[in-house]
């Protein structure tokens, strides 16, 4: 079988500011995630060579059972969303009040009540802390989404700001899209591992995550 390895890089889960080190994704998020992904590695070194019809059909819905955990896990993990007073201040003013939402952007304005409320709690002691707020896939997309129809005029202050949001919303949109790549990396060597059940056809693994440590300042 001819195979194409695919190379996906995990980015980094932290990122260095105010002489701190902040992490994007917990720990316990980033074990789910990553333990949801080798037990499905793990299962797939059974063979199914020599097994009936039902014994076949029992190992791929299996598989294909231990994907779908890994996929609601993906959907319900929480991103550490960090911002400090002024960013903090810009989005939840854009997202509240400046925005227009029209017939395609209202229902995502309004998934985003929940998560809202959680930042107007946010209380700060000064401009230059950071403090995040948890949220999922769902939530950083959705608040792109909206927000990327804003314009801003010249290189004021709300510009800068405009762009370090959209820094730190794609820093939280990088590892979603690492772990959404191992998953459909994952969805093709679950078919290409059925297809080796039967006789003559090997079965490669076509994902190899590299592991990507980074030196943080």
């Amino acid at each position: 079988m001819s195979v194409i390895e695919t190379n996906v890089v995990k980015p980094s889960l932290m990122f260095y500011a105010n002489e701190t080190n902040y992490t994007i994704l917990d720990g316990q998020y980033e074990n789910l995630l990553d333990e949801s992904i080798k037990t499905i590695e793990n299962y797939m070194l059974q063979s199914g060579k020599g097994k009936t019809d039902e014994e076949k059909d029992s190992l791929y819905a299996e598989a294909q059972r231990l994907w779908n955990e890994y996929a609601n896990h993906m959907k319900s993990v929480k991103y550490n969303f960090f911002l400090n007073r002024n960013q903090w201040k810009f989005i939840t003013d854009l997202l509240l009040s400046k925005l227009e939402y029209d017939v395609n952007t209202v229902f995502f304005a309004i998934e985003l009540t929940d998560m809202l409320g959680d930042m107007r709690n946010v209380k700060y002691n000064n401009d230059t802390e950071l403090k995040s707020t948890p949220v999922n896939a769902t939530e950083i997309t959705y608040i792109y989404h909206l927000i990327s129809k804003y314009k801003v005029k010249g290189l004021t202050k709300e510009s800068y700001l405009f762009s370090e949001i959209l820094i730190k919303i794609g820093d939280i949109s990088k590892l979603f899209n690492y772990y959404d790549a191992v998953g459909k990396n994952l969805s093709t060597d679950i078919q290409n591992w059925v297809t080796s059940f039967e006789e003559g056809v090997d079965y490669e693994k076509s994902v190899n995550v590299i592991e990507e440590e980074v030196e943080q300042a």
